[in-house]
């Protein structure tokens, strides 16, 4: 029974990749249907932690969206990336990355994603290189994040196992960041030059591609103070936690951030004076209220499928993790590369590690490894970052994603946490 519930899993994922977005939801709401009432297993725990951080943020950046904040945050990247084009694959992948880290989401790096295709044109630099360099960082930003659903389960987590978030962070922090410069460099070897490649210089042709011209918008004085108070809000949070002991409260990550984020979106919608009903409209919104319904659909399936099978995973698997503890990033690996979410893989993931007497040092060497949402090419970021390009530097046979993992966003991706783990176990080590 066991082995038909992980093909029934699986299976699944497999037809959510096929539907692709919201669709994710959809499939494993699907499977969740057909795994109650005709295999009557027993209903999971929704990942309500998750989608309760998810929703906060989102509703704090939308706010942040409308006030003109997001575009403030473009103009200035567009300014760095311009007038720096020469360190486009290093810029790119930092600015994504540090915009992950503030914001919790990644799905903020689809703000940029055209500045960072156009720079790369108007160039000569194939976008492809920058591109999926920007994708990857944004998903490793989610695990040095304060505020990302991943970081606080990780650290609700750790938490009790005596580590306080300050030396959490001292590790996951610079191992994220270390893995971002490797995906960078990996990027930049990818292809051939944009002049060089005959697919480019066919489509640019077709296309009429020609050099964009750049036209400075005046940014609303409001665009500046959202940025402002949203940026007050995070640093909030982090200092509520790094000072947790000398102020003396017992409020948890999780109901931290909500708090925090809801009083962040209170004050941007009244001191920057927005229409809370045009909210929801925000692009940043819609974006969130599809990846709830992901994380919904999916997250609740595997928890009632792997819940329904605990005691037998913890007995297999408990005495190989403890021998080879780096097996658990293999673990986190795979695992969120199914159920595209870093939220959702910790929600699942990291209460079960705990159980089994894995080291904290192992779990928080391992946990850069939850990053593995760009594996395939259908992941929001992954697919807009391609739908963003005009000159065809995805079309190679060797990029296209014809065979699934033959594209420019896979060997930065996976060779980055292959070296960034044991860093993080090295760090651990130094600090713990």
């Amino acid at each position: 029974m066991v082995m038909f519930h992980i093909v029934l899993l699986l299976g699944t994922i497999m037809v959510a990749a096929r539907w692709g977005g919201i669709g994710v939801g959809f499939a494993g709401g699907v499977g969740l249907a057909i795994s109650v009432f005709i295999f009557d297993v027993p209903v999971g725990t929704p990942p309500v932690d998750v989608m309760l951080i998810i929703l906060s943020t989102i509703v704090a950046l939308s706010a942040m969206q409308q006030a003109g904040g997001m575009d403030y945050l473009v103009t200035l990247t567009e300014k760095l990336l311009r007038n720096n084009p020469g360190y486009l694959n290093i810029l790119a992948p930092t600015v994504t990355f540090f915009l992950t880290v503030l914001s919790g989401t990644g799905y903020t790096a689809m703000s940029v994603m055209n500045v960072i295709q156009e720079v790369a044109k108007d160039n000569g630099i194939r976008p492809s290189q920058p591109l999926s360099s920007a994708v990857v960082a944004s998903q490793l930003g989610i695990t040095a994040s304060p505020i990302s659903a991943a970081t606080a389960i990780m650290y609700g987590t750790v938490e009790v196992m005596g580590v306080s978030f300050g030396d959490a962070m001292l590790i996951v922090f610079p191992t994220a960041f270390f893995a971002m410069l490797v995906a960078a460099f990996i990027a930049s070897r990818q292809g051939e030059n944009l002049a060089d490649d005959p697919i480019c210089k066919k489509v640019m042709q077709e296309n009429k591609i020609v050099i964009n011209k750049h036209v400075n918008n005046e940014v609303p004085a409001r665009a500046k103070s959202s940025v402002v108070i949203f940026l007050v809000g995070v640093i909030f949070v982090v200092c509520m936690l790094l000072f947790k002991s000398v102020v003396g409260h017992a409020i948890n990550s999780r109901d931290l951030i909500i708090i925090t984020m809801f009083v962040v979106s209170t004050l941007i919608v009244f001191i920057c004076k927005l229409d809370m009903k045009e909210l929801k409209n925000t692009p940043i919104f819609k974006s969130g209220a599809e990846s709830l319904v992901v994380v919904l659909g999916i997250v609740w399936l595997s928890s009632t499928l792997i819940g329904a099978h605990i005691d037998e995973i913890k007995i297999q698997a408990s005495d190989m993790l403890r021998m080879y503890p780096g097996l658990l990033a293999v673990v986190f690996f795979c695992t969120s590369a199914m159920l595209f979410s870093q939220g959702a893989t910790c929600a699942l993931l990291m209460p079960i590690a705990a159980s089994i007497g894995i080291s904290v040092d192992a779990i928080l060497a391992s946990f850069v490894a939850v990053s593995a949402l760009y594996l395939t090419n259908i992941y929001p970021t992954t697919a807009f970052a391609i739908a963003t390009d005009d000159t065809g530097s995805f079309l190679s046979k060797r990029w296209n994603g014809s065979k699934i993992i033959n594209h420019p966003f896979f060997l930065p991706g996976c060779i980055s946490i292959l070296v960034a783990v044991p860093i993080g176990f090295a760090l651990a080590k130094i600090i713990l």
